[in-house]
């Protein structure tokens, strides 16, 4: 997205590491400015005095794509600065992946994926308990009156009570082991992780 203030075109591209689902990190968005009809990546600064709000441009350097290697530095430290109203203010940061509100948002979808086997399960109770709930409703209690008079469903209802009870005391389940694989597979996607976040690093510095 390009956003113009004034005499600054500011150009706000989406990291690829930002994901929606399956987040892996909350990384900042890619923000550039336009000099002399080209791109160069800046850092931003957001500052409030009284009620006036600022956006200060600071280190615009032109990087290679490929290496992440500075080929141009246009000035260290402050390059410009603009005045700005409240709602792009708040814009901004939220385009750049640093507002309080993209916390928030990672945070959430970060507990669902992580729980997503627990929510899982819980779909798979929940929806056959509304099912039940509906056919007897609707058709004057014929699964109650099913199990009332068979003796193996009954049976079955009475093994997973007991099985519930012990497990209060007693968890048990079955699980699927981690093998050499699942560990090589953890490392693999641990150590992506990291280049990721030097890769990151490097296009953002000296």
């Amino acid at each position: 997205m390009i956003l113009k203030f004034k005499d600054v075109k500011l150009k706000i591209t989406k990291n690829g590491n930002n994901r929606f689902w399956k987040p892996i990190g909350k990384f900042w968005n890619i923000t550039q400015i336009k000099i002399n009809g080209e791109w160069y990546n800046c850092t931003l600064r957001f500052i409030k005095i009284d009620k006036k709000y600022y956006i200060q441009f600071h280190h615009p350097i032109k990087v290679e794509k490929k290496t992440n290697l500075v080929k141009e530095i246009i000035c260290e430290g402050l390059y410009k600065e603009v005045e700005t109203s409240l709602f792009k203010y708040n814009l901004v940061q939220y385009l750049e992946n640093t507002h309080y509100i993209n916390s928030i948002s990672y945070d959430i979808r970060k507990s669902i994926f992580d729980r997503r086997r627990m929510l899982l399960i819980f779909s798979l109770a929940l929806i056959p308990s509304f099912l039940f709930y509906l056919i007897n409703a609707n058709y004057d209690n014929i699964i109650i009156h099913l199990i009332a008079e068979n003796t193996y469903v009954q049976t079955f209802f009475f093994f997973l009570t007991i099985s519930g009870f012990i497990s209060i005391f007693h968890p048990f389940s079955i699980r699927k082991e981690i093998g050499k694989e699942d560990i090589k597979e953890i490392a693999k996607e641990t150590m992506e992780e990291e280049k990721r976040n030097e890769d990151i690093k490097r296009s953002a510095s000296f």
